[in-house]
């Protein structure tokens, strides 16, 4: 834990563990409601997150009913989807009948720490550094969590448990989520390189996704411009624990890189290059 977190206390009305996009909005919202929130964190922020970084209409409606609309305004802006591949390509809009017609793309390790802020300005009291490792139950219910952190351990009781630490969560297995991964999942890899065209107004997925022997992936390519001199740039395949991801994914996005570089008029190398494994549908339960 960070020095400049507040002192915990020993109960809470709601204890949100994981302060990704997910467990900072749903502290706010709780927060909002008049609830005693403690938000804690494994991570001290600003960290970053594998992530495309892409932001749908669904997405930037949701910030702006966090009191970001004009913050998300200011960053990348994008019309819809341009997909690529076997000779075709299509411009698709996003659709306008629900959420405004217009998406965005912002680093995690920015949006991620936008949101948290959000929380901790409407009342939730923030633990940086403060991983989740056991809950104590009664019965079926949670009663305490207990939180390690630099300083030792802290066991935290709570009316209200919310789980937002990802598929990998320690807490989350205790608690009897499973991944199966005998079901599809996706395997992917990003990174950020600078580019002339950061303020393009489409991201961009190519369904042709080839290896370097010309073999055609079960995945997709993607460029997300971040209208800061940089895009997102990665590379996605499916997998189950039968059918595992078609060999390395850094070669991949290398190639990849290389087959976008004078699309995108790129210059320099990869940077932050990063992985991650990411459950999908029915993979995950519990």
């Amino acid at each position: 834990m960070t020095s400049s977190n507040p002192a915990l206390p020993s109960s809470t009305d709601v204890l949100v563990v994981g302060a990704g996009p997910a467990g900072s909005s749903a502290a706010a919202w709780a927060a909002r409601s008049g609830r005693d929130v403690v938000l804690a964190d494994a991570a001290v922020f600003p960290r970053d997150k594998t992530c495309g970084d892409g932001l749908t209409p669904r997405a930037v409606a949701e910030l702006d009913r966090l009191g970001l609309g004009e913050w998300v305004r200011g960053t990348a802006r994008n019309r819809g989807l341009r997909l690529s591949g076997f000779g075709q390509e299509l411009e698709l809009e996003w659709p306008s009948r629900s959420f405004p017609a217009v998406g965005s793309a912002v680093p995690r390790t920015e949006l991620d720490d936008r949101i948290r802020r959000v929380a901790v300005e409407a009342g939730a009291v923030m633990a940086e550094g403060a991983k989740a490792v056991s809950v104590t139950r009664d019965g079926n219910a949670v009663r305490s969590v207990t939180l390690q952190t630099g300083e030792g351990s802290h066991d935290i009781a709570c009316r209200t448990l919310i789980v937002a630490d990802g598929v990998r969560s320690t807490l989350g297995k205790q608690l009897g989520r499973q991944w199966h991964r005998d079901t599809a999942f996706g395997v992917a890899a990003r990174a950020y390189i600078t580019s002339a065209r950061s303020d393009d107004e489409w991201i961009s997925s190519h369904l042709e996704l080839r290896d370097g022997a010309g073999t055609l992936q079960p995945g997709y390519g993607w460029v997300f411009p971040l209208n800061d001199g940089n895009i997102n740039i990665g590379v996605g395949t499916l997998a189950t624990a039968t059918r595992p991801a078609p060999g390395a994914l850094r070669p991949l996005l290398d190639l990849y890189t290389q087959q976008r570089r004078s699309e995108w008029e790129l210059t320099g190398e990869l940077r932050s290059v990063a992985s991650a494994l990411l459950p999908m549908g029915g993979a995950v339960s519990g």
